[in-house]
C-alpha cells in the first residue's frame, strides 16, 4: 500500500496545480472580456445618450443646430460629429469649415434605409483608438438625416489597461502557486525519504542486533570445529587419505566464517571519521597492494592535487572491492582503468574493466544484499560499498560501458574544500 501513496498524493497535487491554474485563468479571461464588453457598451451608451439630446434638441429648434447643440460635442471625450443628408452634404460639422461640403466616403443612403443605430471601434488618422457611433435623425418635416459622431476611448482604454496588468498579477499568483506546490512536493518527498532512511535504520538495527548474537554462537561453534580438525589433522599420517578430507572441512570452515564477518561488516551502525584525502597516493596504494600478480594492463588517470571529504578506512576498502570485482570479471588479464578527476563540487571516481559486462536481468539488483553473479560471492560487497559511500555523502553506480565491452563503478563524493 505504501508505495502507492506518495504517488497518488504527488499525482493529486498536480491535478490540484493544473485544475487551479486553469480555473484562476478562465475566470480572468471571462473577467476580461466582460471588461471589454462592460468598456464599450459605456462608449456606446454615451453615444447614444448624445445623439438622443441632439436629437432632442434640433427638433426644439426647428430642424437648425442652435448653440446649445454645438455645446453637447463641445464635451473632450467627443473626437468631432457632423450631420450628412441623404446626398452626402454635410449639414453640421464641429469643424465649421467643412460645413457645405460633400462626405467622400459613400453608403449614407444604406444606413438612412435601414435606420440601424450601430457603433464600432475605429482609429483615427492620428493613430488614436476611437469609437464612432451612427444615429439616424428624424427631422419634423419627415427627413432623415444621419448623425455620426466620434468618441475618443481613452477613459475606457485606460480601464482595460488596467484589466492587461491584471494578467501580471494572475501570472505572479499562479508562479506562486506552482514554486509553492514544487516546495510542498520536495518537503514531502524528503519526508518520506527520511522515513524509509529512519525504517531502514531500524531494520539495520534489528539485523545487527540478530548477526551480532547468531556470529558469536556460530564462531563459537566454528571455533570448535576448525580446532578439532586442524588437532586431528596434525595427529594424522600426512599420507593418510582422511587428511584430504579434513582440509575440505577446515575450507568450509574459513568460508562460514569469512560470510560471518562480512554479516557483521554489513549490519553494524557505521561512524566516520571524516578527513581531507588526497586520493593519488591513496588510490596507488591501494592498487599496489590487490595488483601484485595480475597481468594485464593497468591505466590511472588521477589529478594529483585532487581531494575528497571522506573516511579512509572505507574508503580504500570500498575501492579495493571495486577493483577485485573488476579483476575477477575480466581473469587473468585484460585492462583496468582507474580515473580520479574533480567534477564541479565533486570528484569522480571511475574503475573500468575490459570483461564481459553483467546481464541485463543482474543490473537492478546490483546493490541488493546477498544478490550476487560470482559462485564463491557473498552479495554484500557492493551493498557495504553502496553503505558506506552514501554515508559518506555520496553516490555509487555501476553500470556496462556503452562505447566498449566491460563495466564501470562510479563513485562520486563531495570535494574536499577549498580544491
Amino acid at each position: 500500500m505504501r508505495p502507492y501513496f506518495p504517488t497518488v498524493l504527488r499525482t493529486g497535487l498536480f491535478i490540484f496545480l493544473v485544475l487551479s491554474s486553469a480555473a484562476v485563468l478562465y475566470t480572468a479571461a471571462q473577467n476580461a472580456s466582460m471588461v471589454r464588453r462592460l468598456a464599450d457598451l459605456a462608449l456606446e451608451s454615451t453615444a447614444l445618450s448624445l445623439s438622443s439630446s441632439a436629437e432632442t434638441e434640433l427638433r426644439a429648434n426647428a430642424g437648425r443646430p442652435g448653440e446649445q447643440f454645438r455645446q453637447l460635442f463641445s464635451d473632450r471625450v467627443v473626437a468631432y460629429a457632423y450631420i450628412v443628408e441623404k446626398d452626402g452634404r454635410i449639414l453640421f460639422h464641429t469643424n465649421p469649415g467643412l460645413v457645405g461640403s460633400v462626405l467622400q466616403e459613400g453608403g449614407v443612403e444604406q444606413w438612412l434605409e435601414s435606420g440601424r443605430t450601430s457603433g464600432r471601434r475605429i482609429q483615427l488618422k492620428t493613430g488614436l483608438p476611437a469609437f464612432e457611433f451612427n444615429y439616424v435623425l428624424h427631422q419634423p418635416d419627415g427627413r432623415a438625416e444621419l448623425l455620426r459622431l466620434v468618441l475618443h476611448t481613452a477613459p475606457a482604454d485606460r480601464i482595460l489597461a488596467g484589466t492587461q496588468r491584471m494578467w501580471w498579477t494572475i501570472g505572479l499568483t499562479l508562479m506562486i502557486l506552482w514554486m509553492a506546490g514544487f516546495l510542498l512536493d520536495r518537503m514531502f518527498k524528503k519526508q518520506l525519504h527520511l522515513a524509509d532512511q529512519l525504517e531502514k535504520k531500524e531494520k539495520m538495527a534489528l539485523i545487527g542486533q540478530m548477526t551480532a548474537v547468531l556470529a558469536h554462537e556460530i564462531r563459537n561453534a566454528l571455533g570448535g570445529i576448525k580446532g578439532y580438525t586442524q588437532w586431528v589433522a596434525e595427529k594424522m599420517d600426512p599420507a593418510d587419505p582422511k587428511k584430504n578430507g579434513l582440509s575440505f572441512v577446515l575450507t568450509g570452515a574459513d568460508r562460514i566464517e569469512s560470510l560471518v564477518n562480512d554479516l557483521l561488516l554489513f549490519s553494524r551502525e557505521e561512524t566516520y571519521t571524516f578527513e581531507e584525502l588526497t586520493l593519488e597516493p591513496l588510490i596507488r596504494g591501494m592498487i599496489a597492494l590487490g595488483l601484485p600478480l595480475w597481468e594485464g594492463r593497468i591505466d590511472l588517470v588521477v589529478d594529483s592535487g585532487v581531494r575528497v571529504r571522506a573516511d579512509q578506512d572505507k574508503l580504500t576498502r570500498v575501492l579495493f572491492n571495486g577493483v577485485q570485482n573488476a579483476l575477477q570479471a575480466m581473469g587473468g588479464a585484460g585492462r583496468l582503468r582507474v580515473a580520479a578527476l574533480p567534477a564541479g563540487d565533486w570528484v569522480e571516481i571511475r574503475i573500468e574493466d575490459t570483461g564481459p559486462g553483467i546481464d541485463r536481468e543482474s543490473l537492478p539488483k546490483l546493490f541488493t544484499p546477498f544478490h550476487t553473479t560470482k559462485t564463491s560471492g557473498t552479495g554484500l560487497g557492493l551493498a557495504y560499498s553502496k553503505k558506506v559511500v552514501e554515508g559518506m555523502g555520496g553516490t555509487i553506480t555501476l553500470f556496462n560501458r556503452p562505447d566498449e565491452k566491460g563495466a564501470c563503478l562510479t563513485i562520486r563524493l563531495p570535494r574536499a574544500k577549498g580544491d
